[in-house]
């Protein structure tokens, strides 16, 4: 399949901003099954400043600054991308391993897996999430089967509420209150993995949505959307959607990878100004082939 997404921002400031510095993390990357084909980010006002550079994680990100006094700072993506179908998870289901032999499968010079191993800001150690997790990762279940069943257990019990949670939402809360987003999904599964001592990573990017029989489909309906890695030894980084209860397919466009929302933000930096601003984001995810 072939995509075409627009992913638009407006910050539009109560006062009149002096500077900006912003990172951007909006190219979709280079894969297996994805290849990037064209993308460009639009600024206004133009930048200043500009730079380019691959992240620790492998990530494309921009860095821009403005210096000119401004009331609006506009940023619209543009990208083309080609997605096969992820064969890691076909490998994954005929996998015997089993959940609780993997961790003595992880090589110890392994940086790459066990960086996903500890704690990061959004993704805690507790025994909370420990508890959530534990009929999950039944004796003598295999890897996938407990990816599988932790998966349903978490669709099946928090509720997609947007609006409810903010990013800064804690994972044992989400645990509490049953509602939040795709990031509190990715989040909460993460957690559970990463605190019985399995690798696994936050992955941002885009779902192609498709709209009711007999609807046309919303330009900006679409937004960024999150879900989660799993490490499976011999195999590789298997994907899972706690979100919609299904695996990642050629729908699933990935943009970043990352221990949690904090390494793989869309946007994020400081503005010079003050009073209040308004926020504006519009994701368009068209399939042209």
């Amino acid at each position: 399949m072939k995509y075409r997404i627009r992913h638009y921002t407006e910050y539009d400031y109560q006062d009149t901003a002096s500077i900006c510095c912003n990172r951007l993390c909006l190219t979709p990357i280079n894969l297996e099954e994805q290849e990037c084909i064209k993308s460009d980010i639009t600024i206004t006002p133009a930048p200043d400043e500009i730079s380019y550079r691959t992240d620790f994680f492998g990530n494309q990100l921009a860095f821009f600054s403005v210096y000119q006094e401004h009331k609006k700072l506009r940023i619209n993506s543009n990208s083309v991308v080609n997605i096969e179908n992820r064969v890691n998870a076909e490998k994954a289901f005929r996998s015997s391993v089993l959940w609780k032999d993997v961790a003595s499968m992880i090589a110890p010079d392994s940086h790459d897996t066990i960086q996903y191993l500890l704690p990061s800001l959004y993704v805690p150690h507790s025994d909370v999430i420990k508890d959530f997790a534990s009929d999950c990762f039944t004796e003598g279940a295999t890897l996938w089967d407990a990816c599988n069943a932790l998966m349903k257990k978490i669709n099946k019990t928090i509720e997609f509420k947007p609006g409810f949670t903010t990013v800064n939402t804690p994972v044992e809360t989400v645990i509490k209150i049953k509602k939040g987003v795709c990031q509190d999904f990715a989040h909460l599964m993460i957690a559970c993995f990463r605190n019985i001592g399995l690798p696994a990573r936050y992955v941002s990017g885009y779902l192609e949505t498709v709209p009711p029989p007999g609807k046309e489909k919303l330009v900006g309906a679409d937004a960024s959307h999150a879900w989660v890695s799993v490490f499976f030894p011999e195999i590789g980084w298997v994907e899972f959607d706690p979100t919609n209860n299904l695996l990642p397919s050629y729908k699933h466009i990935t943009v970043a990878f990352g221990r949690d929302y904090q390494d793989v933000a869309p946007i994020k930096g400081i503005v010079f100004s003050s009073g209040k601003q308004q926020l504006t984001v519009k994701v368009d995810v068209e399939r042209i082939d």
